[in-house]
């Protein structure tokens, strides 16, 4: 999972420890079975809405 965070280990415990749920979990797991450019998709498209959502 750390390969489809693009994380080291690590710090992906500390994320663990957060206890991310399942439903999410699930479509993390989905998006790192993905080609490289699909996930690439989705990271901008999740980027976009995360910086939407913030500077609202």
């Amino acid at each position: 999972m750390a390969d489809a965070f693009e994380a080291p280990p690590d710090y992906l415990e500390g994320v663990a420890e957060k206890q991310i749920n399942k439903e999410m979990l699930n479509r993390i797991e989905e998006v790192d079975k993905m080609k490289p450019e699909e996930k690439k998709m989705i990271y901008t498209f999740l980027d976009a809405f995360i910086t939407k959502t913030k500077l609202q």
